[in-house]
């Protein structure tokens, strides 16, 4: 019999008490400019990320944390927004939300409600459990959460000691002090998606999405859609379209095949997710440069889904200077075929690129990105690589020109653009297992060199009595 969700919870209660250790709050309190206390740590977005950086800062004893998230509650990641695939391309297995806690994991929560064979019988985590899961999560652990607050500014207060972040909410703008901020908004926290120029001149806007936006599919019912882009969600689009009732799916990519092979599986081993911040800028380099020139099909179960669905075809060499629109009829060229449409869906994935989010004007302006830090050799050169930023080994920025922005090393980032100085999935919740960990020491480190002077004199102020040494009597 499934153990329950009221009996997990009490095996959870058990199982935070016995890993406890060490107890003591550490973290000294510190004033801002308006008076308030200071939080020990912002956490940027309340998807995966945000919520298990939350539930690890608490376990490590740092209190004064929050969580901001733009949407509404329930509405935190892509998850019941714009992704659109049945189940997670991950293993089932994978870990990373419960920090080493067994009773806290989403295999956990599905068995005490379906049981061993439940479990057993799962392919893969269906993707609205997952979001399930973290809702689940959120309220078991209590976690902080502020749903509808959207960064606007992040910069340092005078000094560099603390960050002020200005954030629009339901209730007008409001100031938060915080002494560390994690970015965990998700792939496109630090660039964006777009629809390329060349696309949005030639179709009209009503006829135009892209797949990262959120849009109920039922639109393209009777209609023929193009899908630009074979990737992971170009076939979730084209899948969930022809469900709602499309008439016609074509998934249209430039290469003159379709990526088959997906060598970041081979990176899913201990020694390369923990370690890969180890390597030499150069192999870092070129491990993004190769996947990067073989490009990303969709996973085989995603693949095996959308072919098998009456009015699903793949089409290659795609010709972008062939694409028109002409009496609401979208044409386009494929080798030797011309496809015709009523809608275009553009999933040719994200962009990488700082200056693209206004909310990050300041690190911006400051943070080393790799063209600064790194020269490739000949033939290596990659633009869309060089303007990755250049984290130290925690997540945080690093400064363009040493000692103009000290304050970087307080904004550490688990985004699209980690991926280059973290590792290539250490954005996704494959990765997260050793990520998690890092970014947590990350913030740790920073309150401890802030209150380094306060706990040598706390240390030599304190008698540390422990043992009851009697007075010696005089000698008579």
């Amino acid at each position: 019999m499934p153990e329950g969700l009221a009996e997990l919870r009490a095996r959870i209660s058990e199982d935070l008490e016995i890993l406890a250790y060490p107890t003591p709050d550490w973290v000294s309190p510190r004033a801002a400019p308006n008076g308030s206390i200071a939080l020990d740590c912002a956490i940027i977005g309340g998807g995966q990320y945000g919520l298990t950086l939350a539930a690890g800062l608490r376990r490590e004893r740092v209190g004064r944390i929050a969580v901001f998230d733009a949407a509404p509650q329930g509405l935190e990641g892509p998850w019941r927004s714009f992704a659109r695939m049945a189940m997670l391309r991950t293993p089932k297995t994978l870990t990373g939300t419960e920090l080493g806690i067994p009773s806290l994991s989403f295999r956990a929560w599905w068995e005490a409600q379906h049981g061993r064979a439940g479990w057993e019988a799962m392919f893969r985590i269906p993707r609205t459990a997952w979001m399930d899961y973290l809702d689940w999560l959120r309220a078991t652990l209590d976690l902080p959460v502020r749903n509808r607050w959207a960064l606007i500014a992040l910069e340092p207060v005078e000094g560099g000691a603390l960050l002020r972040l200005r954030f629009a909410t339901p209730e007008g703008e409001q100031t938060i002090h915080a002494a560390t901020c994690i970015l965990a908004t998700g792939a496109a926290g630090s660039g964006g998606y777009a629809i390329p120029a060349e696309v949005a001149e030639r179709v009209p806007a009503e006829r135009l999405v892209h797949a990262n936006d959120s849009f109920d599919v039922a639109r393209f019912a009777g209609q023929r859609i193009a899908v630009l882009g074979a990737g992971a969600s170009g076939f979730d689009t084209a899948a969930a379209a022809l469900r709602a009732g499309a008439r016609a799916a074509a998934v249209c990519f430039r290469r003159a095949s379709l990526p088959g092979a997906n060598p970041r599986r081979w990176m899913e081993n201990a020694g390369f997710l923990a370690q890969y911040v180890a390597l030499p800028d150069a192999r870092k380099w070129g491990y993004m440069r190769h996947l990067l020139s073989i490009g990303q099909g969709p996973p085989k179960p995603t693949y095996d889904d959308a072919i098998a669905l009456p009015g699903f075809s793949l089409h290659a060499k795609l010709a972008m200077d062939s694409l028109t629109c002409a009496n609401g009829t979208i044409s386009l060229r494929c080798g030797d075929q011309t496809l015709q449409a009523d809608a275009l869906v553009v999933a040719t994935g994200l962009r990488v690129n700082l200056a693209d989010r206004p909310e990050l004007a300041a690190v911006a302006a400051h943070a080393a990105l790799w063209e600064d830090r790194f020269q490739p050799a000949p033939g290596q050169e990659s633009a869309a690589l060089g303007r990755f930023p250049y984290l130290d080994q925690h997540g945080a920025f690093t400064e363009r020109h040493p000692g103009t922005a000290p304050w970087l090393d307080r904004v550490l980032t688990i985004t699209r653009g980690a991926v280059l100085s973290l590792g290539p999935v250490s954005a996704s919740n494959s990765g997260m297992k050793y990520t998690a960990p890092r970014l947590i020491e990350g913030v740790k480190r920073r309150l401890l060199l802030d209150q380094e002077e306060q706990d040598w004199a706390a240390f030599l102020g304190q008698d540390h009595a422990e043992l009851p040494i009697p007075t010696a009597e005089p000698i008579r």
